[in-house]
């Protein structure tokens, strides 16, 4: 292009480029690193963690790809050749330091940006290549081709690469890589619940559920069981999902719904949208004038009718379309209507959702699912909905059930004390953290069959803390205000279980502390573990304790490890013996 064309030709279609790429990874809540020649070096997790930060990746990979093809046609007369991206995405720790988002500039290091740049280079025009570990994170959303180990500059051994190949008709909200699933277990008051709902749907009674618990606790898996012991025959199911990625696209749920409902593909052109939402409109409700419209522009296709209205006008209209649609589907019979992962629903969906809950008629069970401290109705909202509305609070399996859904993962009731030790003292009963874990460990090669039975083949260290699992919680702990995960890091030095009484002294936070610590027990992060002699707290989570702690530098946990110790000396000088264990490993 620099040879055939004039530089300010040049700088001309690389800003369009280079606009329409930050544009894309901005709005996944990435950040550009920098740029380099014709290369864009984007990151997806720094500054801010998401859970799903390989799946906002790869899709903003694929739109961006799309932008620069939809492109090429316009410039190829100039440029004498077609424009293509190829790609490379890897997923693993770095180091880094400050972010300067306006300048484009970030001291990230390691040897995860390495690899991604070279997978980069072994991409071919229109590829995007991946790694192991988001391959194994985003397998859920995507279909990939594995391809055969290269090798690779600054790698001994020959890396494994996969090829991008499309999104799946239907993600799974559960990333497994391994694959082996316990039965329900601690669940079965709440099933029965759901199904005693659907006894009275059946006799036209419709209601409004909420699922709710921390990340883990099973609502998605409550759900799928419910769903399978229904006859969808007699009973029609419709649902819709809002994702972490989503979160800044308004009323995607609405469309994650009546995409699944219609079977609109993502990749179908605007036409086929169009005939596909107008063919099912006017086989529900007839030719309404006044409902493809507006649904047809959630799809961004044109409509004269509505074009020039002001926002309220077309807000209005939009709640009125989506009842009408809503109501014509129950009125084909019992139908329950399931909303997940509403916590991440932009306000937009949630302001149509409390409207559509709030004149609920035709028989309808409504089932919205999400993660606490999120609630979806104000305590006035809740007193008008009356005795149709119910609540199931998800909470950690108890001792004995998480012990179970171990041995029914498993397959076995013998299995190596050390994991159950492990399962008891770390994971405790929350069943994803479980479930991601024991098939983590497998995969890893430390928990192997041999003849049957389970066996260890090493010892279990913080390696083994499932990336998903890890993704999980750094997502939580970065949506805390920064002191708030300032005092957790602190905490997280001193231990599991920490003293408020050294929290105090060694903290950098000394306003508003205890403001903030009340805060996290809110959150369920910590609790507050005895009151005498000493004011202690406890981490809910111990693996929720290990990747705080990992997440500091190890400069910065030595310095204090150091602070936590000379404090230690002084308050506990007659009895330091008792606490020495504590901080005996700084590094």
């Amino acid at each position: 292009m620099s040879e055939r064309l004039d530089p300010e030709e040049v700088k001309e279609i690389m800003s369009e480029v280079f606009g329409g790429i930050t544009s894309i990874v901005n709005r996944y809540d990435g950040s550009i690193q920098k740029f380099i020649g014709d290369a864009v070096v984007a990151f997806f997790g720094v500054p801010k963690a998401h859970e799903d930060d390989p799946v906002r990746a790869i899709r903003a990979a694929r739109e961006i790809h799309s932008f620069v093809e939809a492109m090429s046609p316009r410039v190829e007369p100039r440029v004498g050749r077609s424009l293509s991206m190829h790609t490379g995405i890897n997923t693993g720790l770095v180091v880094k330091g400050q972010v300067d988002q306006d300048g484009g500039t970030t001291g990230v290091l390691g040897d995860t940006i390495n690899l991604a740049s070279r997978l980069s280079g072994l991409a071919k025009a229109g590829e995007i290549l991946v790694g192991l570990v988001t391959y194994q994170l985003a397998e859920g959303h995507f279909i990939f081709e594995r391809l055969e180990p290269a090798q690779v500059k600054g790698k001994v051994e020959a890396v494994q690469l996969y090829r991008l190949l499309s999104a799946k008709e239907k993600s799974l909200t559960l990333h497994r890589t391994f694959g082996l699933r316990a039965d329900l277990i601690g669940r079965k008051a709440e099933l029965a619940q759901l199904q005693e709902a659907v006894q009275r749907l059946r006799q036209g009674k419709g209601g409004i559920f909420s699922i709710c618990g921390d990340a883990g606790t099973g609502k998605t898996r409550l759900l799928e069981e419910f769903r399978a012991a229904l006859d969808l025959n007699e009973i029609q199911w419709i649902e819709g999902h809002a994702y972490a990625y989503s979160q800044n696209i308004p009323y995607f749920p609405l469309i994650d719904l009546l995409n699944r409902t219609w079977q609109i593909e993502e990749g179908d052109p605007p036409e086929m949208v169009r005939e596909k939402v107008e063919f099912r409109i006017e086989r529900l409700i007839g030719k309404k004038g006044d409902v493809a419209p507006y649904v047809g522009s959630l799809y961004a296709l044109s409509y004269p009718e509505i074009e020039g209205v002001s926002p309220e006008f077309w807000r209005s209209g939009l709640f009125k379309a989506v009842r009408a649609i809503l109501a014509a589907l129950a009125q084909s019979g019992p139908t329950v209507i399931c909303l997940e992962d509403m916590h991440w629903a932009d306000p937009s969906s949630l302001d149509l959702l409390r409207s559509i809950l709030s004149e609920l008629s035709p028989p309808v069970l409504f089932i919205c699912a999400y993660r606490l401290p999120f609630s979806l109705f104000t305590s006035h909202q809740l007193g008008a909905l009356g005795k149709s509305y119910q609540e199931i609070k998800l909470q950690d399996l108890s001792p004995s059930d998480a012990q179970d859904m171990m041995e029914s993962l498993l397959k076995s009731k013998s299995l190596p004390q050390e994991l159950r030790k492990f399962i008891h003292e770390k994971v405790e009963g929350n069943p994803f953290y479980l479930e991601e874990v024991i098939n983590s460990l497998i995969e890893s090669g430390t928990l192997i069959r041999d003849n049957g039975d389970w066996r260890m083949s090493r010892t279990i260290d913080e390696l083994d803390i499932s990336p998903t699992v890890q993704g999980v919680i750094s997502a939580r702990l970065d949506r805390l205000e920064k002191e708030m995960k300032r005092i957790l890091q602190e905490a997280s030095v001193i231990g599991r279980a920490f003293l408020y009484e050294i929290l105090t002294q060694i903290s950098e936070i000394k306003d508003r502390l205890d403001h903030h610590l009340h805060r996290l027990e809110q959150f369920d992060l910590i609790r507050i573990r005895s009151f005498q002699p000493e004011l202690e707290y406890v981490f809910k989570h111990a693996l929720t304790q290990e990747v705080v702690y990992s997440g500091l530098l190890k400069k910065e946990r030595q310095a204090v490890h150091e602070r936590i110790g000379l404090v230690m000396e002084q308050l506990f000088r007659e009895r330091l013996s008792i606490f020495l264990p504590i901080n005996l490993n700084p590094a």
